[in-house]
């Protein structure tokens, strides 16, 4: 017997274990042993090698079906999974020079393609086919309930069939607000390569995507996430997000896989590049109740609050605003006595920081600015307790900017989307808070 399976006729081991594996829990059925039947005849395609066969489906398993099973239940398997993955050798070449490496056939059979080079140890290899199949699965997902309109508006005008055309690099596709090449095709293969780059690429690397390009672009990507989120919440009641998060654990745990590293968007480098608009401290948050807060910064802010209530001010927050790369606005939110009206009070600082390691330094900006704000920020009450708390313990030492909390891993959900600052030599003295992009 040769190490492709046309010539596999009686059952073995893998048709045993695919059998108990698929077809009793989901009804699924793998064929690979090869058929033209099942593939378009023009295609010149071999079979897939046997030795390839459990651990592609293993990983059909653990990175697909597990996880939508976990987070959507049980009936939505049975109801949308497809009942047929083909799995072949090579991969299927189109005239245009690309090649094709998964088809989704009227929302029941799933073929893929190019498995006997795949390198199942590697991280990267892997997650191409795994990919494929959360593309391909998407489109049978839009099959039973389409795409809103509200999507195609988002790029309408940059869509071109022509997308393999040496006009379309990778590069013009980003900066169009495209996640990949392809997703210029249509805007349904546009939805299905967000939502397969989201899954399986991970959200750092959506971030980071966002983060390096231009501003047009990363608003009409945010946009595209957003209506992916919301169609399947809004049409199969999937919190996105905690797929992400399981899809995500499993490559990391069972592949190895990592979230990639770019400079570009730590978050020095993201203040020194000035997209950063704010931080908000407001120890009442629930995320202080969960990730923790630092009890040193936690009773300057206290003692300042009580001062303030001294004078009738109740102070709600207070915020970092980052109007540059090189200035940051400290702010007071605060109300008076039992009234409603919110004010705030501003004071300008100098900003340095280092966009490699995230050594930072304020040092108070002379004279202060103009405006209500600053207005309110110089009443005697307010300012006395200012320069008594927060003035020196800003600007009398030396900080480092970081994605904080340590307790959010690149595994949650929630990674990258607080950042604060740590003093230097003391790691247990910092704040952090949710953060807002320009």
């Amino acid at each position: 017997m040769s190490k492709y399976n046309s010539d596999i006729t009686a059952q073995n081991d893998v048709d045993l274990w695919l059998s108990k594996t698929f077809v009793d829990v989901y009804n699924i059925e793998t064929l690979y042993r090869f058929d033209r039947n099942l593939i378009d005849i023009n295609k010149d395609v071999s079979p897939v090698y046997l030795d390839r066969v459990e651990p592609m489906m293993t990983a059909v398993l653990s990175t697909f079906l597990e996880p939508y099973e976990k987070i959507a239940g049980k009936t939505f398997i049975k109801q949308y999974t497809p009942k047929q993955f083909v799995l072949l050798g090579s991969p299927s070449y189109n005239d245009n020079g690309s090649i094709t490496l998964g088809t989704a056939d009227n929302g029941r059979r799933v073929v893929l393609y190019e498995i006997n080079s795949l390198n199942f140890s590697s991280p990267a290899a892997i997650k191409r086919p795994i990919r494929t199949i959360h593309h391909e699965f998407t489109h049978i997902l839009n099959q039973n309930i389409v795409i809103p309109p509200s999507f195609e508006q988002v790029s309408k005008s940059d869509y071109t069939a022509d997308w393999t055309g040496a006009a379309n690099t990778a590069a013009v596709a980003k900066s169009l607000g495209f996640i990949s090449q392809y997703a210029r095709s249509s805007f349904g293969e546009d939805f299905a390569e967000m939502v397969a780059h989201l899954l399986v690429e991970g959200q750092v690397y959506f971030d980071n995507y966002c983060a390096t390009t231009n501003a047009a672009a990363a608003a009409d990507l945010r946009a595209k996430e957003r209506l992916v989120y919301s169609y399947f919440k809004d049409f199969y009641n999937i919190d996105f997000k905690l797929l992400q998060n399981e899809v995500q654990s499993v490559l990391k745990t069972k592949y190895n896989a990592t979230d990639p590293v770019d400079v570009t968007t730590t978050f020095p480098m993201m203040l020194a590049n000035n997209k950063i608009a704010s931080i908000t401290y407001n120890p009442s948050a629930a995320h202080y109740a969960t990730y923790g807060q630092s009890a040193d910064f936690r009773a300057v802010y206290e003692n300042f609050r009580v001062a303030m209530a001294a004078s009738s001010w109740v102070v709600r927050n207070v915020q970092f605003l980052f109007a540059s790369s090189t200035k940051m606005t400290f702010r007071v939110e605060f109300t008076q006595g039992t009234g409603t009206t919110v004010y705030y009070g501003d004071y300008d600082f100098n900003m340095a920081i280092n966009n490699t390691n995230g050594l930072t330094t304020w040092t108070k900006s002379i004279p202060e600015g103009a405006g209500t704000t600053y207005s309110n920020g110089a009443i005697a009450s307010i300012l006395v307790n200012f320069e008594r708390f927060f003035l020196p313990y800003l600007t009398n030492r030396q900080f480092v900017a970081s994605y904080l909390p340590t307790g959010i891993t690149s595994t949650d959900p929630l990674y990258r989307t607080f950042g604060g600052f740590s003093v230097n030599g003391a790691a247990g003295n910092y704040f952090y808070g949710p953060i807002v992009l320009k």
